[in-house]
Formats: C-alpha cells, structure tokens, sequence
C-alpha cells in the first residue's frame, strides 16, 4: 500500500505519536489530539479488523480481549520488533506512573504463546485480573478494566506507518468471576469519552447480519457526533447476513443510499473462526474472491469493498486530519502551558522549611499591603481586583458612609427640632426637620460576614423615638420647673448638661451603626485582598483561622470601644467647648430675640429715597426697652438659645472626631488597624510552629505542584514538537 502522499506525512504522523506519548498521561484529558479511535460491541469483529489494518494479531483467549485502550502504532524501519510498554492514566500517582513506564517489553518475533504471556504480564502490572490472577494477597478482586493505555510499536522495512487506537467493546451482560455491572458503566464511559474528542475520528465496527440503523453505537456516535461528519461505519461478517434483504441493506449502506454518515460506510470480510491457520494474506485473497461474488460484486467500483480500500481511506483520513489540526493543536498547547505556569506561579516556590514559609508569608503580606495602600489612596487603575470590584474600592466606600452619618446626624441626631423663630402668630419654625432614620437591617445583615455578627450586634440600640404631642420649649419648661433652684434670671449649670444629654441620645445607636458600616467595609476587603495577595486556599485559611479573624476582632472591638468612649466624653461630661462659635451663635440667637421685640414695639414706616419697609422708635423707647416676660418663660427662652447653641458646636465636633479618631485611626490607618495586622513584622514574629501550621505545604499539596511540574516539563517538550513541524 503507497504512501498518501510523501515523507512529509510520515514526519507529522510521527509528531502526533511522539505528542501522544508525551502528553498522554499527563494533561491527555485536557488537549485533544488528533487520532483514530475503533469502537464496537463485543464480537463485532473489531479485533479481526485492527489485525488486518495493523498485521497485528490479537490474543484471542477470552480472559485476554481488550481490558483497557491500546494505541498500535506502525513504523517503517530496517529492522523487524515488537515493542510493548504502558502509557499510565493521568490521574495515577507519581509512583505508580513510574512503576507503569517501567513496563517495557521488546521481541523480534511472537508467537501466539509469547504474545499471551506479555499481555497477562502487562494486565499484572496495571492491576488487572486475568487467568488464574483474579484476586489480591488480601482476597479483595482485582478489576477486570483499566484507563492506562497499552502501547504497541510494530516496526519493519513493509510496514506502514500508521497509528489506531482500540478501546474496549461495549458489553451489556455480566461474566461471573470476571466482569461486573461497573465494569459494564466503566467500558461504556471509556468509549464515549474517546468519541467526544473533536479531533477523533470514530471507526464504527458493526456485523452485516444486524440492520446499522438499529446498532446502539451508532446512536452513541451520534450524541458524541451530531453532524456525524468525523464518524465512518466499517461492516463486518457479510458471510453472515444470508438472508438477500440484510445482505441489500448493507449494500445500500455502502453505497450512500441509506445513513446519514459524511464519511460514509465501509465493508470487510475478516478471517472466520473456521479460518485461523490462514495467514493475512490468505486471508486478504479470499476477501477479494468473496467481494467479486454475486451481490457483493456491485461494491467492485465504490472503493469502499475490502480490507485494502479501507486501510489507504483511513490513513488519509489521519493525515488530513493531523495537517488542518496541527495549528490549533500549537495554540491549545501553548495556551495550556501558560495556564499551568500560572498556576504554578501562584503557589509559589516549595515550602519545605521554615525559611521558605516566611518568605511565602513575607509576599503574601508585601502584595496585601500593596492593595491596602492602592485602596486608600484611590489607586484603583493599579491592580485588577480594585479596578473590577467598586465594592472594594474602600476609601471612596468610607468617604460615601462618612457623608450619610454626617448628613443623618446633622438632620436625626436631635430628640426634639429646635426653635429658630417665633412669628407674628406666634408660632414656631422648626430649624431641623427630621427625616426618617436608616435602619441597620436594610444595609448590612443580609451580607454580612458570620464571625463579626456579635462585634455588630453586641452594640445595636434601638434609635429613642420622639412622643408626637412633646416639643423642645415643653421639654425645657419641665426640666426647668423639676430642678430650678433660687437663681434669679438663670439657671444652673448642671442643667445644660442634662438637657444636652436627653437632646443626643440618638447619637449612640447612629454612631455605632456607622462604626458598624465602616466595620463591614473593611472586613470585606480583608478577606477579597486576602485570597488576592494569598491565592493558596490551605494557607489562606489556616492564617485566617489562626492569627487574622482573632486579630481582626480585637481590632473592631476597639474600634467600638474608642466610640463609646467618645460619646461617654462628648455626653456624660459638663458641656465645654473653648469655640468662639459657640458665643457667635449664641449672640445671633440673642440678638434675633431683641429684633423681634423691636419690631413689636416699633411703627413700620418707608423711606422717602427707598422702597423698603423699616420701624420707627422714640429714643425714649429704646433707653426703656423691656419685654413684658415670666421669669420662667425669659428662663426657658434662654436655656433654650444655650443649648441649641451649645448643641451645634458639640455635634460638628463629635463628628468629626468619630470620622478621625474612630474610622480613620482605628480601623484605618492607624498602627493597630485592622488593615495593618497582616504585614511582615507580624510574619517575622512567628515561630517556627506556627510557621509550619499556616505556610507549611500538607501531601494534597505536594502531589499538586509535582503533577504541575510534569505537566508542564511534558507539554515544554510537546511544544517544541510541534514548533519544529513546519
């Protein structure tokens, strides 16, 4: 049989088997390659068909058929040999994937004996009862399937070089002793996984004397091959279909009158049971006389009748395969790699000593440090996760929750709206109008993080509620009347400070629930930069588990702390403030109180140059200028003007000392911030336990990074491979 076209199709058959051996048993299931799978049931003559494409003879002792995939390959070469190895599953474990390859044997001729007793050898190694060999030394069964791979090389100066794999056959009944109802579902998933490859193509083996159209394997190439255009059917036994109407059916079949395969049907006749003493060759002149018989003979001229036609159909197949796959082939290969070197990156170098855990550590904390800055410096454009994640994006966050508790403490932070002004009805004008209160619930409960529920909850108040019929000027009036000494036209100086206190008793559960706010914003973007700076998840947990959420606690709760402490000072202290603003408003208040009494007395009149309204008073009247007022009443008007004056000056300070003090100092970027646990003075303060504890690499790990080291070692290899096929 010729050459499809040349040594240039030899050269990258022989790429593909070289990419196969190199990839095969480590990322096999990850980069499809090229080949030709045979698939079929039991006694379909798959096994007669593979000997006639490879001149490979199978043996045939029951306990022998195919128990796992086999890729026979045939070379040219001077010499005549047999080469026999395993190409391990990639799931198998370093040591069993060594004591695999160790597998390796080479004969310059086989006698059906010797081919039998390498087989049983090679099911040995791989685990596989055969034989006598069905049980462990502890009793337990040996599997009847395997997923390594048999590798066969057939060398020779007439040999052709061609590559098939053979999987194997679909069975629906179990053997006693020696196949079970898992075996069933394991050789079933075998196959179809071979047949989902993109870049396989399927060989469906199937008898003559059973209509194709109702044989389950076409069904399954089908699913595995909708648009059935890389699926070609191969009939067998057509000595069997005696009766005229199977014997039509599969002619049709073959000659495109029935199926709906792109490449078509095919048909062989294989050596009988009856003809086993016949060479290949024989066997081929008899397929040959067969074919040139009534009604076979109408094939004669389809090119698709005999075991000839089908070899050169197949290998042109492969190689037209392998040529228009060979680019994407380069692209999924190197896209792969680079997957894996990232991966690889990732964990970072071996961490088998103490020294290599602190250096783990020390970047871990050194990249988490470098998000901590970027964060609050609003240097988002620098790292993907902040420029991705507005929720991360933490100064801007904390300046938004800083505005809303500014703006509800300036509008909600009062008990009772103060008086700005009486009118000429006498009524009043409220300078605060409340709005209403955010709840703590709305905000941050169905999102926030387990382990600081009780920091949160421990230090929700519920907001006091102001009575509907109560204002501030009855208020004062009660406070006044209940606790007024002897003091004429004032009153005393504990009394400001118990009306302040009543006034901002909303300020405790408004402040805490900002703290809360902040608290969950922060603790957000630990735990995201965490697994960012930290990718490893064994690492990350354990130093979470074991220094940070302990660590982080202390740090809220301090945080909390500073904030009570902050309102026990601004509240429960005599009202003091050194602000020349206070007076300022005070005498604004004041003055505004004697411009009303002014108006009162005063006779409204126009100037003569101006259009605008003014009052007129007799000197006489301003030198005797009183208003007609209870002493209780000039009391009350007065503690109200201290207190609302007094009251301004304390909440622009509180809010702001909470904003520096509280958020920015405690849980910011003070030297005990919850942002600065995890930096590496902490990494240098470990010992070597706890070292060992959080960075050490456990065996999950270790067999990780060494399987990546393989993969990545193979597909370096397979990728220059392939940049030598042009």
């Amino acid at each position: 049989m010729a050459e499809p076209s040349g040594s240039g199709n030899l050269s990258v058959l022989s790429k593909v088997d070289k990419l196969r051996e190199l990839i095969g048993s480590t990322v096999g299931s990850k980069i499809s390659l090229p080949q030709l799978v045979v698939v079929g049931d039991q006694s379909s003559g798959k096994s007669s068909v593979l000997e006639n494409l490879t001149g490979f003879a199978f043996p045939r002792a029951a306990e022998l058929c195919t128990r796992y995939a086999t890729q026979i390959t045939c070379r040219r070469e001077p010499e005549e040999s047999i080469t026999i190895s395993i190409i391990p599953n990639a799931d198998a474990s370093p040591t069993d994937q060594a004591r695999l390859r160790g597998f390796r044997r080479v004969c310059d001729n086989l006698s059906a004996d010797t081919l039998a007793e390498l087989f049983r050898d090679a099911n040995e190694t791989m685990g596989i009862g055969s034989g006598a060999n069905t049980t462990t030394s502890d009793g337990s069964p040996l599997p009847a399937f395997s997923e390594h791979i048999l590798k066969i090389e057939k060398t020779g100066p007439k040999e052709e070089h061609f590559t098939v794999i053979d999987v194997p056959g679909i069975f629906r009944q179990e053997t006693e002793g020696l196949t079970t109802e898992s075996d069933i579902e394991l050789v079933m998933n075998m196959v179809k996984n071979y047949m989902k490859e993109e870049r396989t193509i399927v060989l469906a083996i199937m008898p003559c004397n059973v209509d194709p159209a109702t044989q389950e394997i076409l069904k399954l190439a089908k699913k595995a091959d909708p648009s059935m255009t890389r699926t070609m059917a191969v009939l067998t036994k057509p000595d069997l279909a005696i009766e005229s109407a199977m014997q039509q059916i599969a002619i049709d079949h073959v000659l495109g009158k029935r199926g709906e395969l792109t490449l078509g049907y095919y048909i062989v006749k294989n050596r009988g049971p009856g003809h086993s003493d016949k060479t290949l060759e024989e066997g081929q002149i008899m397929e040959r006389s067969f074919f040139n018989q009534t009604p076979w003979s109408s094939l004669s001229l389809t090119g698709r009748a005999g075991i000839d036609c089908l070899k050169i159909r197949v290998r042109e197949l492969l190689v037209d395969l392998i040529k228009t796959e060979f680019p994407k082939l380069k692209r999924d290969v190197a896209q792969e790699l680079l997957s894996l070197r990232s991966q690889r990156t990732k964990m970072g170098p071996s961490r088998s000593n103490d020294q290599a855990q602190r250096a783990y550590l020390s970047r871990a904390s050194e990249a988490f440090q470098s998000l901590v800055r970027d964060a609050l410096s609003a240097n988002y454009s620098s790292n993907n996760i902040l420029s991705s994640r507005h929720d991360l994006r933490l100064i801007t966050r904390v300046v938004e929750e800083n505005e809303l508790y500014a703006n509800e403490m300036m509008e909600n932070g009062h008990m009772w709206p103060f008086v700005e002004s009486e009118n000429d009805d006498g009524g009043t004008e409220n300078r605060y109008r409340p709005r209403p209160v955010r709840i703590k619930s709305d905000i941050v409960t169905a999102s926030m993080f387990a382990e600081i529920q009780d920091v949160l909850y421990d230090n929700e108040l519920a907001i006091p509620q102001l009575d509907e019929d109560g204002d501030i000027m009855s208020y004062i009036e009660d406070v006044y009347k209940s606790s007024r000494g002897q003091e004429l036209g004032t009153f005393g100086a504990a009394l400001l400070g118990t009306m302040f206190k009543e006034q901002s008793q909303k300020w405790e559960s408004i402040t805490l629930r900002h703290i809360g706010q902040i608290i969950y914003h922060v603790h957000l973007f630990i735990s995201e930069a965490l697994k960012d700076a930290c990718p490893e998840p064994k690492v990350r947990e354990e130093l979470w588990n074991t220094y940070l959420l302990d660590e982080l606690q202390k740090s809220y709760r301090q945080a909390m702390s500073h904030a009570k402490f902050l309102l026990q000072v601004e509240r429960d202290g005599p009202p003091i403030t050194m602000n020349h603003y206070f007076n300022d408003n005070l005498q604004k208040v004041q003055a505004r109180r004697l411009g009303e009494a002014m108006e009162n007395l005063g006779i409204k009149c126009a100037h003569e140059e101006s259009p605008e309204q003014g009052f007129f008073l007799r000197s006489s009247q301003v030198r005797n200028l009183a208003v007609d007022k209870a002493n209780s009443t000039q009391a009350r008007e007065y503690m109200h003007d201290v207190l609302s004056s007094y009251y301004k000056v304390s909440l622009k300070r509180f809010i702001d000392v909470v904003c520096q003090q509280t958020v920015n100092y405690y849980l910011l970027s003070g030297e005990k911030s919850p942002l600065n646990k995890f930096n590496t003075d902490m990494v240098l303060g470990l010992n070597d336990d706890q070292l060992d504890m959080i960075a050490g690499e456990d065996a999950p790990v270790r067999r990780r990074r060494e399987k990546l080291d393989r993969e990545i070692e193979s597909l370096e290899k397979a990728l220059k491979v392939l940049k030598g096929s042009h």
